[in-house]
C-alpha cells in the first residue's frame, strides 16, 4: 500500500513544487522507493521541472494530464489509469546511472475548469450543493488512490487554493508537509491549513490534538541568516510541529530546477552546494513516512 504525502499550504510562493521534487529525488535515489507525483497545481511547476517545457507540452497535446485523467475516468470509464503517467520523469540518475523510479501525472492549466465541469455534471443529479460537493470530492479521492498498489510513495503537489482536488489530497494524505517562508503572512497561512488538515474549527480545538499525533509537519523554506527569521520559525513552532531541517536561500537549490534533459546527472551534480540540505531533509522526513505507515498498519 502506497504512502500518500501531500505538500500543501494556502499561501503561494513558499516552494511547494520544489520541495515535492526534492523529496521525490531523495526518496527514489537514496531510499530506492517507487515514487509517483500527482501534480494538482494548475501552475504546473512540478511538471515543468521534471519534463521541461517541451515535455510538458507534449503531454498536454497527448491528453496525458491530471485534468484529462479526472475528466475521462470520473464516471467510471474503462480507461487505464497507467496510460496517463510519464515514467522516468526528471533528469537525475540513480547510483547505477539509470533513471530512478519517478513517475508523474502531469499538471494542467485546465484543471480548475475541469473540476467546475465535473461539479456541474453532478449538479444535474441533485439540487443539494453539499451532496454534489461530497460526491465530487469522494470520486476525486477515489481517482487519486487508483495508483497506490504500484508505488511506495505518492507525492501530491497541491495548489494554494482549496479546489476539490486539493481538499481530496489533504483528506487522503497520510502526512502533509507544509512549507512556509518565515514571515507573518506565512504564519497565518500555516494556522489556516492546519485547521483544515486536522478538521478543527479553531485554534483551541487544534491545541487539543497532541503535536505528535498531527498529520502535518511544517518546513521552513527560504530561510535567511538573521534573527528575525529564526524568531518567526520559533513562533510557528510554539503552535505547530516543525522540522528541524531548514532550507536556506541557496544557489544550489535555486539552480537545481533548470531542466537540462538529455544526459542524467547525480544528485550531487544536480544540487551542488545544497546536496547536504537535501540529505538532511531526506534523513528527517523518511522516518516520518515510515512511522505513519506503522501507525496505519496497527489500527
Amino acid at each position: 500500500m502506497a504512502f500518500f504525502a501531500a505538500v500543501a499550504n494556502r499561501k503561494g510562493g513558499v516552494g511547494k513544487s520544489t520541495i515535492t521534487v526534492m523529496l521525490a529525488h531523495a526518496l527514489a535515489v537514496w531510499g530506492s522507493k517507487r515514487v509517483l507525483i500527482l501534480d494538482l497545481d494548475s501552475q504546473c511547476n512540478t511538471s515543468l521541472i521534471l519534463l521541461g517545457g517541451q515535455g510538458w507540452n507534449e503531454a498536454r497535446k497527448a491528453e496525458r494530464t491530471i485534468a484529462d485523467y479526472f475528466f475521462d475516468l470520473f464516471d467510471g470509464n474503462t480507461v487505464m489509469p497507467k496510460d496517463y503517467l510519464i515514467h522516468g520523469a526528471g533528469d537525475v540518475a540513480g547510483a547505477n546511472g539509470k533513471a530512478p523510479t519517478i513517475s508523474l501525472l502531469p499538471g494542467s492549466l485546465m484543471l480548475e475548469d475541469v473540476q467546475g465541469e465535473l461539479y456541474l455534471k453532478q449538479a444535474k443529479e441533485s439540487n443539494d450543493p453539499d451532496i454534489v460537493a461530497n460526491r465530487v470530492g469522494g470520486r476525486i479521492q477515489m481517482l487519486l488512490r487508483k495508483f497506490e498498489g504500484n508505488y511506495d510513495v505518492v507525492l501530491l503537489d497541491c495548489p494554494p487554493g482549496l479546489s476539490f482536488a486539493a481538499l481530496a489530497a489533504l483528506k487522503i494524505a497520510d502526512r502533509v508537509i507544509v512549507p512556509f517562508r518565515p514571515d507573518y503572512v506565512s504564519e497565518l497561512a500555516v494556522d489556516r491549513i492546519a485547521l483544515i488538515i486536522e478538521d478543527k474549527r479553531n485554534q483551541d480545538a487544534l491545541d487539543e490534538v497532541p503535536v505528535a499525533d498531527r498529520r502535518y509537519v511544517c518546513l521552513a523554506n527560504y530561510v535567511r541568516e538573521n534573527g528575525r527569521d529564526r524568531l518567526l520559525i520559533e513562533e510557528i513552532g510554539l503552535k505547530h510541529p516543525v522540522l528541524y531541517t531548514q532550507l536556506p536561500m541557496r544557489d544550489g537549490i535555486a539552480n537545481a530546477f533548470d531542466y537540462i534533459g538529455g544526459n542524467r546527472q547525480s544528485l550531487a551534480d544536480k544540487y551542488g552546494n545544497a546536496t547536504e540540505d537535501l540529505r538532511r531533509l531526506y534523513d528527517e522526513v523518511s522516518p516520518l513516512l515510515s512511522d505513519r505507515q506503522s501507525k496505519i498498519a496497527a489500527q
